[in-house]
């Protein structure tokens, strides 16, 4: 692995010791969005260091074949995370940090004690060392876990985002500068052919929790098709300014939502579904009956859709996703890939297991189709 350093000063140094000035907040943005994607569950972003998810941190087999040693745990503590002393035993090393990804957590107090525990494990003979952070499970908390470990150790950071994902939302604005709306994107990961595997739910919320795009109150994410919150939706006027001539609320009757056909008259056409934000809630008996509402919508001269919920992001992205799906011929994983392009979206994992069981059912009546 070739050293590269990156600097923003005129006399690049990779020794360490460079006196060059601090970059800033928007140069360090920068730099992690201009990273190659990777989607594995551990990469060696350093010699004997590796970057890693949940998924393998909890494989201890996995841990072992790789001769890993030392285990620095982002998350400890956290919904769905075993990392622990007791978990590893006396095989592997651990060290926990209970830090939460809140631009307000302070983690200055834990950057000393990790890059010690860290030299001291690459200081081990024979040794290799994991960080590991979580992989946005536990969806809508404010404790979710996403891509921290990266602060623990002063490594160049072009060094590891070639070889590590640093940032979701890199190849989504790999899109073409003529056509803002291709039919074909370049979605996440390696999931990007109906041929492959159906992509995890927990691989789904990782790509979607990396986004870092900011949520707005209305998005264009296909042609004439907007996913949006509840003030656009109650707000006619706006509705008329984007041309918009139909209304999918999936928050029908909801607390809030004063959305329906007396609401809108003659002037909208109306579609109420009234879907509760819960992974209990079974979605799914809704797709179809959307996506030809959706279909119906843009079919219609000069038709534009907005489809929204209360803040546009669980409900209304799980119907837009499976319209993508069920019209389109997207997969589960193009269909994300598209429509974070453009709005940041976070159905819950509920309703992504029921998007999971769609892609599954619509490649098998692909492949049956190929039979016949």
């Amino acid at each position: 692995m070739a050293e590269e350093c990156v600097s923003l000063s005129k006399d690049p140094e990779c020794s360490g010791t460079s006196t060059a000035e601090t970059p800033t907040l928007k140069d360090l943005e920068q730099l992690l969005n201009t990273g190659r994607p990777s989607c594995n569950h551990v990469d060696e972003v350093w010699p004997n260091l590796f970057l890693g998810d949940l998924v393998m941190a909890h494989n201890r087999f996995g841990l072992w074949k790789m001769g890993i040693s030392h285990v620095l745990n982002a998350a400890h503590g956290k919904i769905f995370c075993q990392g622990s002393h007791e978990f590893y035993g006396t095989t592997i090393e651990y060290y926990g940090v209970p830090a939460f990804d809140l631009p307000d957590f302070d983690m200055t107090p834990y950057f000393y004690p990790a890059a010690e525990f860290i030299h001291k494990a690459l200081n081990t003979p024979g040794a290799k060392a994991v960080p590991t952070l979580g992989m946005g499970v536990g969806r809508g908390r404010k404790g979710d876990i996403s891509q921290k470990a990266h602060l623990l150790l002063p490594v160049k950071r072009r060094k590891v985002t070639g070889a590590h994902w640093g940032s979701a939302t890199t190849m989504y604005r790999r899109m073409t500068a003529d056509d803002p709306f291709p039919k074909t994107t370049a979605s996440f990961c390696k999931m990007n052919s109906r041929r492959s595997a159906s992509p995890s739910v927990q691989e789904l919320e990782h790509v979607m929790d990396s986004c870092r795009m900011e949520l707005n109150e209305i998005d264009e994410v296909w042609p004439n098709l907007y996913i949006g919150n509840i003030t656009t939706a109650h707000n006619k006027e706006e509705l008329r300014k984007r041309g918009i001539t139909h209304i999918l609320n999936a928050a029908h009757a909801a607390w809030g939502s004063k959305g329906n056909q007396t609401f809108y008259g003659t002037e909208f056409h109306y579609y109420g579904i009234a879907a509760e934000d819960s992974p209990d809630f079974d979605l799914s008996v809704h797709f179809r009956p959307a996506s030809e509402f959706i279909t119906k919508a843009l079919s219609v001269p000069n038709g534009k859709i907005l489809v929204h919920c209360i803040l546009g992001r669980s409900r209304s992205a799980a119907l837009v996703l499976a319209y993508l799906m069920i019209s389109q011929n997207f997969s589960l994983a193009d269909a994300v890939g598209k429509v974070l392009q453009n709005r940041a979206i976070s159905p819950n994992r509920g309703f992504l297991k029921q998007l999971q069981d769609l892609d599954l059912e619509l490649r098998y009546k692909i492949r049956l189709c190929q039979l016949l």
